[in-house]
């Protein structure tokens, strides 16, 4: 219900779709001077990159790694942590996840030219894992640095008597 709401409410589809959009075209472009540094001639058309003389890699919503940054996002959100780490932490998170989403757009541009048999399992599977493997570790990081939970730890009955017996 939430979502149907929300989709459906004019001013927030718009906002969806412009976001969508520029998502898209951001992905391309990054996609397409990653390639061109290795050398590559590289065409857009419309949401599809492709070298020259390929089939190229159509850009669908569900490639464009929204889930990934949302849940990304939604993780460090409700983790424990300060603010003013997070206003920065999260934005920082996305864009690591947004380069690693333009090499794997890259990749699969680059294996349609060269690998084309592979194509399926590196989009499917590879490269998913790959991109959330990166989210892993940035929760990792987060978890490990800036979560106020860490200094929470309960202590252990070892770390109790240890305590109690240099205070004796």
């Amino acid at each position: 219900i939430f979502y149907q709401f929300l989709r459906y409410t004019q001013f927030v589809n718009q906002v969806y779709e412009i976001s969508t959009n520029l998502l898209t075209y951001n992905l391309l472009i990054g996609s397409k001077l990653a390639l061109n540094i290795f050398g590559y001639e590289v065409e857009t058309l419309g949401k599809t990159i492709r070298i020259v003389n390929t089939g190229g890699v159509y850009l669908d919503r569900g490639c464009l790694g929204r889930n990934a940054m949302g849940l990304f996002a939604g993780f460090i959100l409700a983790y424990p942590g300060r603010i003013k780490h997070k206003l920065w932490y999260i934005p920082a998170g996305l864009l690591i996840i947004n380069i690693v989403n333009v090499a794997r757009i890259a990749g699969l541009a680059y294996i349609v030219l060269d690998f084309p048999q592979y194509a399926d399992i590196n989009h499917h599977i590879i490269f998913k894992y790959t991109v959330y493997t990166f989210i892993f570790i940035l929760w990792y990081i987060w978890i490990k640095h800036y979560s106020s939970s860490k200094n929470n730890k309960p202590e252990t009955s070892v770390s109790t008597e240890i305590k109690q017996k240099n205070a004796d």
